[in-house]
């Protein structure tokens, strides 16, 4: 392990190459963020500056397999750094096709007040990247559990948009009592892994809990529910679903069977398609 004999210069390098010698993904990136994570003060200039016994901790801890942002409790996403534990699905890059979606379709709205739902909100990262663009917005944020509502509260409290949140404990809509139509668009990213491909994921993902990733036997279970429920409900208004490639075909089968119209179709930066955009006018 890296011991405080070394050159401050020589930081970054020396853990650079113990991570990148396991082919640990953006080695270089996760050294700099664990070297912020264990500086005792922010421009860090000399080796007292640096908690070593921390620092060798999450690198064990990371060698081991599990991934930085669940031995740090921290995630950037978007413009924000969210705190995720192993009640939430770690926020991903993929994820931000959706913020930029909405930004693009509600341009003219960013000074309006405007009120929309995250469901299956998680660490709350979609709503609140969408609560701190839009200045007059209003998000009602629902999960089924209670530890992730947590979580999200948390996260508000942190990003100082507390005071434009709600948040609601709910199976899908089932405990929703609201007018629907009051929400001018939904966004959410719901489990989508296909129940049998849960153990084929990466180990990174293993440490997400299961609950936000197995999607059912053929993975597009919850656009089923929400999609019927949303109809009995008569919402007239728009749903951003983040998406599995592996599903896209289901989830257009299931808007075209119930007469909905897709706006439109969107990849992520690995170009893979990664939101789908349902109208239910």
């Amino acid at each position: 392990m890296i011991n405080n004999q070394i050159n401050i210069s020589d930081l970054h390098k020396n853990i650079f190459t113990i991570l990148n010698d396991k082919k640990i993904n953006q080695s270089s990136s996760e050294a700099n963020i664990i070297i912020s994570e264990v500086a005792k003060v922010k421009n860090y200039k000399k080796l007292s500056d640096i908690n070593f016994k921390k620092l060798n901790l999450i690198i064990r801890e990371r060698l081991k397999g599990k991934p930085l942002a669940k031995i740090i409790n921290k995630k950037g996403f978007w413009k924000e750094i969210f705190f995720t534990n192993e009640f939430t699905l770690d926020p991903r890059a993929d994820s931000e096709v959706l913020i930029e979606s909405v930004l693009e379709d509600f341009s003219n709205f960013k000074k309006q007040k405007i009120k929309f739902i995250d469901l299956c909100s998680g660490t709350g990262c979609l709503g609140i990247s969408i609560l701190n663009e839009f200045i007059n917005s209003e998000c009602l944020f629902m999960d089924i559990c209670n530890h992730a509502l947590n979580v999200n509260k948390i996260n508000c409290k942190n990003l100082n948009v507390i005071n434009k949140s709600t948040f609601l404990k709910s199976d899908l809509f089932m405990n929703f009592k609201n007018n629907i139509n009051d929400f001018k668009f939904i966004i959410c990213n719901p489990p989508y892994i296909i129940s049998e491909d849960i153990l084929k994921l990466d180990k990174d993902t293993s440490y997400d809990p299961v609950i936000a990733l197995d999607g059912g036997e053929k993975g597009y279970k919850f656009y089923q529910l929400i999609i019927s429920q949303l109809i009995n409900m008569d919402y007239k208004n728009s749903i951003y679903f983040e998406i599995d490639p592996k599903i896209k075909k289901n989830v257009l089968k299931l808007a075209m069977d119930n007469n909905l119209k897709v706006l439109y179709i969107k990849k992520d930066y690995l170009k893979l398609d990664r939101l789908i955009k349902i109208s239910f006018h």
